[in-house]
């Protein structure tokens, strides 16, 4: 293009009409206004001040009201007010759909013997929430780019292998992969696996550095916080130690009622997008891209319910391991589960009421799988799924 020099326009823009306006910044600006010309002019819109149309939009508005009602009371009719009445209807259905999933739970464990077996892998295992068949699809692959680059597989004898929502090494360092990755994603983690545990060293020391400058405060890891690899997870305590480092700088200071040491609290640090919060368990939670004068003020504000918290857990999740047990032995489940959702507390209430309906309920919940979460439902696998809270 040759060059040129800009040249100032200026325009006033007071009409309402779209059409019009453009032509005339075209025309200010010496441009065609050919394609505007071309381009049919629309007809003019309804006028919604239109007795007509404000009758028809009444009426309209009148049906979608009645027909939202209906639908409620229908919702309230199908609604679920007896877990007696749902598992005796259910229970059958659940066993049946678990039975026909037994050959896919029999290739996956042979999959996962294999990989043991072939290759020195201490464990193969997976999270919670995947349906059976994507497992199996999963470890097809895995069996498959084993077989195809041997050579590499050598990175993980000895090592546990997770099939989770992320690829990396965790911060137990377990081999996590990404069950929705492509198998290029595997390949790439098991050739610098060695690369990747470098970050579980240093994840010590930045813990260390951030309970020094939080009064000895324990940095902990909660057990159903989010997926994260090692090497992101010293990323998040590196941000928040720099913040809680430039707060110092400030010349701020902690509040003259927090104790000296809070080496009898906890903390978790999460990814930037997590909640800043006391957990059920009387944890700190915090997200790393939390500001440190936010963070040092809400710990100020909340040891109290933090030790009440973490007093209340102590016992309780001594009792829900009783009931637990008491629960699976009394019904004959194959298995019990609750969802991360579900506190020791509200756990604790679920089990006591599920005994005492136990002269109802054996004999349908006997032989099935319990998921204790906030609905009601069965899975493709079998699995029985109800509320804590059932009625």
């Amino acid at each position: 293009m040759p060059e040129g020099e800009f040249k100032l326009v200026k325009i006033s823009l007071n009409g309402n009409n779209v059409r019009e306006t453009v032509a005339k910044v075209l025309n200010a600006c010496d441009m065609s206004t050919k394609l505007l010309d071309k381009i049919p002019k629309s007809t003019p819109k309804m006028d919604i001040s239109n007795p007509d149309f404000e009758k028809a939009y009444q009426k309209y508005t009148e049906d979608f009201e009645n027909i939202t009602r209906i639908k409620r009371k229908i919702e309230e009719r199908k609604a679920i007010n007896n877990i007696i009445e749902w598992v005796l209807e259910n229970s059958a259905t659940a066993k049946e759909k678990y039975e026909s999933t037994f050959a896919t739970r029999d290739q996956v464990q042979s999959l996962k013997d294999h990989l043991c077996n072939t290759y020195g892998i201490k464990e193969v295992k997976h999270d919670n929430g995947w349906n059976i068949s994507h497992i199996r699809g999963a470890l097809q692959s895995l069996v498959s780019l084993a077989t195809q680059h041997s050579n590499e597989m050598t990175n993980l004898e000895g090592r546990i292998i997770a099939l989770g929502q992320f690829t990396g090494v965790s911060l137990d360092g377990d081999v996590y992969l990404n069950i929705i990755d492509v198998r290029n994603e595997w390949l790439s983690l098991i050739k610098k696996v060695s690369q990747e545990d470098s970050a579980l060293i240093e994840i010590p020391k930045y813990e260390k550095a951030l309970s020094s400058i939080l009064r000895n405060i324990h940095i902990c890891r909660r057990k159903f916080m989010p997926k994260v690899s090692a090497f992101q997870y010293c990323n998040h305590l590196r941000q928040l130690i720099t913040s809680i480092g430039d707060f110092y700088g400030r010349g701020n200071k902690f509040p003259s009622t927090v104790p000296e040491s809070l080496s009898k609290y906890q903390i978790v640090v999460e990814p930037e997008a997590g909640p800043l919060m006391v957990s059920p368990t009387g944890q700190f939670i915090t997200p790393s891209s939390c500001p440190a004068g936010e963070l040092i003020t809400y710990i100020g504000n909340h040891l109290d319910e933090a030790t009440l918290l973490m007093t209340e857990y102590n016992i309780n999740k001594h009792v829900e391991k009783a009931l637990y047990n008491e629960v699976v032995e009394r019904f004959g489940l194959l298995e019990l589960h609750k969802d991360d959702s579900i506190t020791p507390g509200l756990m604790i209430l679920c089990c006591q009421r599920l005994l005492t309906r136990s002269d109802k309920l054996h004999k349908k919940l006997q032989g099935n799988i319990l998921y204790i979460t906030h609905y009601y439902s069965v899975l493709s696998e079998g699995v029985l799924c109800i509320p804590w809270n059932f009625k």
